[in-house]
């Protein structure tokens, strides 16, 4: 915990705050009971789109002036375990980490353990996009648990900056949060409202798109299923093979973390431009502390990343990205390989959504490496995420050994749809993110060599050159 963290910690037991803290959190939870379950005009479908936004004219009429979504999904939860998802610190965290860079509880207002009906906690949250080029987002707000009813239940955020301001944060959170409704067949329904008031934040797409109600249900969807697919089947004769099928999917979900965590605008990611080169490739790069990795390789690692609009379909270019036979056509170190998947585990209904094996040999059939590869798309991002791995590792994983005792370093692409800057035609472009994560023996901590430099800005750009040259021309021409 922070000092900025444990001085909030402080302030929020102190009375009258902590009572008003208390009343606002509950004022907070009728406002989002109400505009929950609203329909027109308060609410709006967006045109081509499933989520709504807030009708502005409307809601100034009845509540205040700000930016919202709502959106709903069916989940395969229970409410009550969904509410324990979200009230417990490190699951939020661990669950939706493509959106939550960090999470603290600062303290708890109301409720004791074992009960989350009436339970207010206090937190402070970083959230992010995978991209160096955008500001994370933060503030310190009260998240409060109750039982609306007796199959309905609600968790609502609200901003704390009227009692206890904070230099820290750069956004207010309005009443935000879901309702959650037990249906049938083990499913629940989520409402999810994000309704935010920005202090300063540009984005180079919508900002309902980046940290908007569907992102966060779509990151809550993709969590059920990554639960589902963990639960051991009851067709599965060979408890070995399903013990390995669980090393290589919690791996999978170690590297899909590791990856969004390096690739964000964190304070935590020091990250440095690569400066002196022609062109007009941005590429950021930073060096990782890891002990455990320069203990055993003795040697530096180091990050670097490039985001890039392209005007391209997110799915035609995720499709690209994802396939074996695309991998010759980006990555140098496959020039003159032949990869091939050849084992694969499916997450939900959409067959993209995947964790897989791939093989590289030469044209005489010699094994080069394997790749672990999670490829995972919906409305609001994409990503293909690959790690190498050594044939002795990945014998040992399929054995069902601990996938937490193997070094990865995470590589791959994310895909944020939005827009295209100066075109008004409306068709969705995709918002890439390029990252690589190497071991680099030419350098040492905090300095990395200008020999590195030079062929770190080589490998992205080039891989970005292949990638526009490739999928641009062929949608252009399709």
């Amino acid at each position: 915990m922070s000092n900025c963290d444990l001085l909030f910690g402080l302030s929020i037991y102190a009375e009258p705050t902590k009572s008003k803290i208390i009343e606002y959190s509950c004022s907070a939870m009728d406002e989002l009971s109400k505009i929950g379950i609203a329909g027109n005009p308060l609410w709006q479908l967006k045109t081509n789109d499933s989520y709504e936004t807030l009708n502005y004219i409307e809601y100034l009429r009845q509540f205040v002036l700000t930016e919202a979504s709502r959106d709903v999904a069916h989940i395969k939860m229970s409410p009550i375990s969904i509410v324990e998802l979200l009230m417990d610190v490190n699951q939020w965290s661990s669950a939706f980490y493509n959106i939550v860079s960090k999470a603290t509880n600062v303290g708890t207002l109301l409720g004791g353990e074992g009960s989350y009906n009436d339970k207010l906690h206090v937190m402070n949250a970083e959230l992010h996009l995978p991209t160096t080029f955008v500001h994370t987002r933060e503030c310190y707000f009260g998240r409060y648990s109750k039982q609306l009813s007796h199959n309905t239940w609600g968790v609502v955020d609200v901003s704390l900056e009227k009692f206890i301001p904070s230099s820290t944060s750069n956004i207010l959170k309005r009443p935000s949060g879901c309702l959650i409704t037990e249906i049938s067949n083990g499913y629940s329904e989520v409402v999810w409202v994000e309704h935010v008031e920005l202090d300063e934040f540009q984005l180079r797409f919508p900002s309902i798109q980046a940290f908007g109600a569907t992102r966060w249900l779509n990151s809550l969807v993709r969590y059920s299923e990554w639960s589902q697919t963990l639960k051991p089947s009851i067709f599965e004769s060979d408890k070995g093979a399903e013990s390995g099928r669980a090393s290589l999917m919690k791996l999978a979900d170690r590297m899909m973390k590791m990856f969004c965590a390096n690739v964000s605008n964190t304070v935590s990611n020091p990250w440095m431009k690569i400066d002196g080169y022609t062109g007009c490739t941005d590429v950021r790069v930073m060096m990782k502390n890891n002990k455990e990795l320069t203990m055993n390789l003795h040697a530096t690692t180091v990050v670097f990343t490039t985001s890039l609009w392209l005007d391209v379909s997110p799915n035609q270019l995720f499709d690209f990205l994802r396939h074996e036979d695309s991998r010759t056509k980006w990555d140098v170190l496959s020039h003159r390989l032949t990869i091939r998947e050849f084992a694969s585990m499916i997450k939900g209904e959409n067959l993209g959504n995947r964790v897989s094996l791939m093989r590289a040999t030469t044209s005489q059939g010699k094994l080069e490496i394997f790749y672990l590869q999670e490829s995972y798309t919906d409305s609001t991002g994409s990503y293909v995420i690959y790690a190498p791995l050594d044939e002795g590792t990945l014998s040992s994983l399929s054995k069902g050994s601990d996938p937490d005792k193997v070094i990865i370093l995470p590589s791959g692409f994310s895909i944020l749809p939005g827009p295209l800057p100066g075109k008004e035609d409306g068709a969705t472009a995709s918002f890439l993110t390029v990252a690589f994560h190497i071991v680099d023996g030419a350098s040492t901590r905090p300095f990395i060599s200008s020999q590195s430099i030079k062929a770190i800005y080589k490998i992205i750009t080039d891989a970005v050159a292949s990638i526009k040259n490739t999928v641009v021309y062929h949608s252009s021409q399709g």
